[in-house]
């Protein structure tokens, strides 16, 4: 028989785990970001390029003063690549890397874009990552491609060894999954089936929503990324997507799981297919042939994903977009050029190179400003247990 005092950590531990299943997949709008308010929630990036791009990453006093970052007549916040100067040999490109100065654990990413940055050798990204040493605590992919080679979006996980997701078509996702193993690079990667979820496609459709649903705690289902054309009707998306365009403020807070009721359920059920998914499968649920070889679903998502912050960059040339500027169509283009002497060389060709985004907002279940997921009772039942325990 066990003790009193053996029983009331049980019981204690049991309450601990049930406050926290409760409130994953409960989030509330913590950041709801517009215009010049990325110039307060974001810091600028102003070291050299970890994918070792052609560029020239600046600081917020030198991107707002050259007119690399800016709120346009439409009131969209726009950061870019300069597009009017030769750069010398040597040099990069001057350009804009974002990290958001909030971190986010799981919860619902949310961002609204006008306009992403197209062209030959642009490697546009919309991310979110960890801050210590990469891939330790993971990283997604929400928005990423080089060279306009999509037209369609491609969503990757970059993570310590031991994560996989099956490839191929699946029910679980509208796209395709190309990379299983989602170890370090390439990652596991997912193109969307969506012709204009990328690039110039994108821009011509006149944009689009893209949201990621980050669950990773045991039971939760794991990392989704969504899309929507700019096309498609406000009263289709769930609120907390589509809640500026539609004329109203945006709910305070969202429902993921399957326990939703009333306004919730229906809410719920506007969220659809995700385009890209990646299963959180716990390594005592996942075959024997998946621990053994990685060949079908194990990621224990907990092992692999801390807080991250939120990242929106445009690199030019690098490990991605330089490595393929060939077998693009790009180097034909401009006369067999390098991409490092296309870059230095031809500053019109990046007029287009720019992201326009006309909000971002962030839902989780944070404690604290920093965005570690709270995982607290109430003080009164707190005191409680610690009375009950010390009797």
């Amino acid at each position: 028989m066990l003790s009193r005092s053996a029983v009331s950590v049980t019981a204690l531990a049991a309450i601990l785990l049930l406050s926290s299943a409760v409130l994953a997949g409960n989030y509330t709008l913590r950041e709801e970001i517009t215009g010049r308010q990325f110039l307060d929630r974001f810091w600028f990036w102003s070291y050299s390029d970890p994918t070792h791009g052609t560029v020239d990453y600046v600081d917020e006093f030198t991107a707002v003063a050259r007119g690399l970052a800016t709120v346009n007549s439409d009131g969209r916040f726009m950061i870019r690549a300069d597009n009017t100067t030769v750069v010398p040999f040597g040099q990069g490109r001057q350009s804009v890397r974002l990290h958001s100065k909030r971190l986010m654990s799981d919860g619902v990413l949310v961002a609204k874009f006008t306009h992403m940055p197209q062209g030959c050798a642009t490697w546009p990204a919309f991310w979110t990552c960890t801050n210590d040493r990469w891939p330790s605590g993971g990283e997604i992919d929400i928005v990423e491609g080089a060279n306009d080679q999509g037209p369609r979006n491609l969503a990757s996980l970059h993570t310590l060894y031991g994560c996989h997701i099956p490839t191929g078509s699946r029910s679980d996702q509208a796209g395709v999954t190309s990379q299983s193993d989602c170890s370090y690079q390439p990652g596991c990667s997912a193109s969307f089936n969506a012709n204009n979820s990328f690039g110039p496609n994108f821009n011509q459709n006149g944009g689009g929503y893209f949201a990621m649903r980050r669950e990773t705690r045991p039971g939760d289902p794991g990392i989704g990324v969504y899309f929507w054309p700019i096309s498609t009707a406000p009263s289709a998306m769930p609120a907390v997507v589509a809640a500026i365009a539609n004329g109203v403020s945006a709910p305070k807070y969202v429902v993921t799981n399957s326990n939703a009721t009333g306004s919730d359920r229906s809410e719920l059920a506007k969220w659809g297919q995700p385009s890209a998914f990646f299963a959180n499968t716990a390594n005592s649920t996942a075959s024997a042939s998946a621990l053994a070889t990685g060949d079908g679903s194990v990621c224990q998502m907990q092992d692999y994903f801390d807080e991250h912050e939120i990242i929106i960059n445009l690199t030019l040339c690098g490990d991605w977009a330089g490595e393929t500027f060939g077998f693009s169509g790009c180097a034909a283009q401009y006369q067999n050029a390098s991409c490092e002497s296309f870059v230095r060389n031809n500053p019109s060709a990046f007029t287009d190179a720019r992201w326009e985004i006309d909000y971002m907002r962030v839902y989780d279940n944070a404690s604290s400003p920093n965005g570690r997921p709270a995982r607290l009772l109430s003080f009164a039942i707190l005191l409680a247990m610690i009375g009950y325990l010390v009797v």
